[in-house]
């Protein structure tokens, strides 16, 4: 039996302590006029090179691209749709990190991909799969002013419809993994039957994709079993921030997958390798092969080294409960 070690999201922009920072370094000389865009893509794509790297080394089964070239995971997707213009900046839930806030503003229009090009890049360096990460409609709206729709079924079905399309170039682009994020249906259990007809529409869109909701910073237990309901074929629940999750288990049906968020990924504590196998062999038992293993939430707000050793955790841990 294998249990894939995969990463969420995010990974820490800043290099280990005293290394070399392209990215920051290149922004200042914009600001100064000595770098262009080119030289920004370039030290992005640099930037990528290195948390594949360190994914890798960790020892992870699926990588991301850190989404280092994102300020956070809404912004680069409401700059590039017709329709939006960018707020002020938000605590991005409760936690130390920020988003800008969409500003819907007029219909809401595709205006070509926004990751598509992020996620090829970063494929092509990879030695494993590369999951491609998308918002999610409910999170997308909830964590945005709509001053245009003013109707929160239009303003959901608006943007399910660009990210059902952002979603179709992406498994057109090769993509085999496509996570959708929504953090914010934890805290909206009103908005489950508007979950299930928005994700449809992105899920149906697809051929093979494996498909992932995933949710964090809580536990699920108000969705409650209807949670499985969801148009996906694999659900990233957060078992740090939401042990109740655990209740939920015993309900997925049989033809659902688990990515499990198992260790914290807004401490820089270090959790025993042990720890780690006794939280993931229960998990094991209720769902064998269709359990896979990741951080909480993104590793941005830690330092490099500690993300890093973070994972080689998840790794060994994943390992030792496979053998």
């Amino acid at each position: 039996m294998s249990i894939q070690a995969t990463m969420l999201g995010s990974y820490p922009k800043p290099p280990p302590e005293g290394g070399h920072f392209g990215l920051r370094k290149t922004l200042h000389a914009m600001e100064r006029g000595e770098a262009d865009e080119g030289d920004l893509q370039h030290a992005k794509q640099e930037l990528v090179v290195e948390v594949i790297a360190d994914q890798e080394d960790a020892g992870l089964d699926v990588v991301t691209d850190g989404q280092v070239g994102w300020d956070d995971i809404l912004t680069p997707f409401a700059r590039n749709l017709a329709g939006f213009s960018t707020g002020g900046l938000l605590r991005w839930f409760d936690n130390n990190v920020y988003y800008r806030r969409p500003i819907c503003t007029g219909p809401v229009e595709w205006r070509g991909p926004s990751s598509v090009e992020g996620w090829t890049f970063a494929q092509s360096v990879a030695h494993v799969p590369v999951k491609a990460v998308i918002p999610g409609p409910i999170t997308f709206a909830r964590m945005s002013v709509d001053d245009h729709y003013r109707n929160r079924g239009k303003f959901v079905s608006a943007l399910a419809s660009v990210l059902a399309q952002e979603a179709f170039e992406l498994e057109a682009a090769g993509a085999t993994i496509i996570q959708i994020d929504e953090p914010a249906l934890l805290n909206a259990p009103e908005d489950l039957t508007l979950a299930k007809s928005s994700l449809g529409l992105i899920t149906s869109q697809l051929q093979s994709a494996t498909t992932i909701v995933c949710t964090y910073f809580g536990d699920a237990k108000r969705l409650g079993p209807e949670l499985w309901e969801l148009p996906a074929d694999c659900f990233g629940l957060d078992f740090v921030a939401g042990p109740a999750n655990e209740q939920l288990v015993d309900d997925m049906p049989k033809d659902k997958a688990l990515q499990a968020g198992i260790i914290d990924a807004r401490n820089t504590a270090l959790e025993p390798t042990a720890g780690l196998v006794a939280t993931i062999e229960p998990l094991v038992d209720a769902l064998g092969d269709r359990l896979s293993v990741c951080p909480s939430a993104g590793l941005e707000f830690l330092p490099r080294e500690k993300a890093k050793a973070k994972l080689e955790r998840l790794a060994e841990a994943a390992k030792a409960v496979a053998a």
